[in-house]
This record gives C-alpha cells, structure tokens and sequence, in this order.
C-alpha cells in the first residue's frame, strides 16, 4: 500500500469528511453487481427464466408485466438490503468520520450507510436507492418506502394475483418502480443533492478530505468531477484507495494520497493508531 502515513495524516488532520463511495464498496457489502458465481447460486431460478447471471443483468431486463417486474426486483432487495448487515469495514468507517462534519455520495443503491447507522441526511445517493420507489407516470410524485410491499409479495403463496400486491403511486395510483435510472423516468433525490452542495458551500474554506472507496468505471462521475473540484480549494484534499499516486491530476498531487489499495485494507489501516 502507498502513501498510507499521508493517508492518515490527511484524515486525522481534516475538518470535515467527504466519502466518495463506488460499487467497489458495495461489492464490499455483499452486492456483487456484475457477479456471476454468487448470482448463480442464489437465484437459480431467475438465472432460468430469463438467463441472466448478474444482478446488473438482472435489472436490465424490460418485463412487461409489474407482478413480474416486483417479484425479480423484491428477490433481489430482500437478498442484498432487507437481509443486509454492515460489514467491520462499514463499521469502522463510521467510527473514523462520526466525530467530524461528513457527508457520503455513493452509486451504491443498496441502502448500506443508512442501515451502518450513518446519518441519512448526509448520505446522497446519485443512482438511487432501490429500498425506495418512484411513480412509474414519468411525474415525480416523490418516494416512497417498499418494503413493506416487497415483503408481501415474497410471501405471497402460490395462486395469489400478485398484481394486487403491485405498490401504486398515492398521488395518482400509476404502479410505482424501484428508484435506480432504468428508464427515462429516473427522478435523482433533489433534496439530498442540495443538502451535498450546500455541505460543499459551507466547508469551502475548511481543511476537508474526499475519501474515495470503491470508485471504478461503472461510476466515473464519482472521480474526475471531484478531482477537479478539490483542485478549486486549496484547503481541501483527496485521499483514494482504488488509485496509484500517479494517476491523480497533477494539480492536486501535493495534497493527496492514491494508496493503490482496495477499501478494505485502506480502511482498517485508517483507524488503526
């Protein structure tokens, strides 16, 4: 691992926190977007009838039917979220930034740092959050929470006309979908978004460190975007566990850290003294 006392330092010295999460750090968490292995075995019969082998796959499948839709997309939230406990890693991270001002972005849509126990009016889920669902109308009508309806259609016993359990819109009654960008109709969560920027506004002059774990090419929105904007702020910094120092932008190199590191290890080594 490189640069790991430059890491720490830069940490331990922030002000406020900026965790840059990607699908690395799902991955970390249990879900696997391109995975076939596990895939396979976990969900042999939705690997059969639609021969997909990943979730990624999975979730780009266009089924006509809502039922249908719903029982795919509750198999895979209950699998990845509903049953979901918090890795050692996400722990520690929590421990690391809980003392200090933080805010996470993340493209990992599997309602993982609020179930860790980070602060949900810090956390901005660019690509959604598939516990969470949008009217299908193509009219933002706000979210709404489905595990409820998730959970009945699990358990719906054979014969049952799955199309009464499909969760509908409370503004207009049109069936509701999972909010991930699977079509046109993908409203991003306002709120949050404005809650990041004004967290940016508000620490323009303090010494605060972007810590990115797990960004890779499904996401690049997560990395070059923030690299530029560090470069804006001369208090500010990047510490990167996915990356090597050199590949960095030259124009933040004196104040960053590439550790070359998967997030796990970058992690347990920040909190360790």
């Amino acid at each position: 691992m490189e640069n790991l006392n430059k890491a720490k330092q830069l940490v331990q010295e922030a002000e406020a926190v900026v965790v840059v999460a990607g699908n690395g750090l799902a991955k970390v968490e249990g879900l696997d977007l391109l995975g076939q292995a596990d895939f396979e075995r976990d969900f042999p019969s939705i690997v059969q009838k639609y021969d997909v082998h990943s979730v990624g796959y999975a979730l780009d499948q266009h089924i006509p039917s809502w039922s249908e839709k719903w029982q795919l997309w509750s198999s895979l939230i209950q699998k990845y979220s509903f049953d979901y406990r918090p890795s050692s890693t996400l722990k520690n991270l929590l421990q690391l930034i809980s003392h200090r001002q933080y805010f996470v972005a993340t493209s990992a849509f599997g309602h993982f740092f609020e179930t860790a126990g980070f602060n949900e009016n810090r956390i901005f889920n660019a690509f959604g959050d598939w516990t969470k669902a949008q009217c299908s109308s193509g009219i933002n009508h706000g979210l709404a929470n489905i595990q409820t309806a998730a959970e009945k259609i699990i358990a719906a016993k054979p014969g049952t006309d799955l199309e009464k359990l499909v969760p509908k819109c409370e503004v207009c009654g049109q069936p509701l979908e999972i909010h991930l960008p699977l079509n046109d109709h993908f409203y991003p969560d306002t709120a949050a978004n404005s809650r990041f920027r004004w967290f940016l506004t508000g620490n323009e002059e303090k010494k605060t460190v972007f810590l990115e774990l797990g960004v890779d090419e499904t996401s690049p929105q997560l990395r070059e975007p923030i690299e530029h904007l560090v470069a804006e702020y001369p208090q500010w910094s990047y510490v990167a566990a996915d990356y090597p120092q050199e590949t960095l932008l030259p124009e933040i190199q004196e104040r960053s850290a590439g550790t070359n590191a998967d997030t796990v290890s970058l992690i347990n080594n920040l909190v360790t003294e």
